[in-house]
């Protein structure tokens, strides 16, 4: 297997894409809910919106190939200070990790382990004192790796649909 992790150009951009939709759709398969979709649009909307984030936030979309084609991604953005943050908490820096996808046909390869290194290097490199993600309860392969590497969980977002809330 030859693996190189490289710095996003545009000349990926219709790879970043398809893995983007292909994250999404299989984020869509596990909701139960049935509130998670792959919306027409989703594949131009999100990829732009993606690619405002990152700048917005001082981040970069790392790239995963194997034999010169693109089988995963992570997106870094760095948070720092501002907003609710200024009121709650004494952590400067964070490095957030908003996406991370490893070709269906690709994993188990340590891929997502390898952009994981390459993530948690570049928070570094800008002083962040945290890495942090979130990720999708019912994605157990995810929620696994993640504890494995040391993640641990420090905030848990619940639902109900409102119409069976009765108390």
């Amino acid at each position: 297997m030859n693996m190189n992790i490289l710095e996003y150009g545009e000349v990926y951009a219709e790879e970043v894409k398809d893995l983007l939709v292909e994250l999404q759709a299989y984020l869509a398969s596990l909701d139960k809910r049935g509130v998670l979709t792959l919306k027409d649009g989703y594949r131009e909307g999100y990829f732009a919106y993606v690619m405002k984030e990152v700048r917005k936030h001082n981040g970069k979309i790392f790239l995963a190939q194997l034999d010169n084609k693109t089988v995963g991604l992570v997106v870094c953005k760095i948070f720092q200070g501002g907003g609710e943050s200024e009121y709650t908490t004494v952590c400067p820096k964070v490095g957030f990790i908003s996406d991370l996808v490893v070709a269906e046909n690709c994993r188990g390869r340590r891929i997502g382990r390898s952009l994981l290194r390459q993530a948690n290097s570049f928070f570094k490199q800008n002083d962040c004192e945290y890495t942090q993600l979130e990720v999708f309860a019912p994605n157990a392969e995810a929620l696994k790796l993640y504890k494995k590497l040391g993640f641990e969980v420090n905030c848990l977002y619940m639902s109900q649909r409102t119409d069976k809330l009765d108390f």
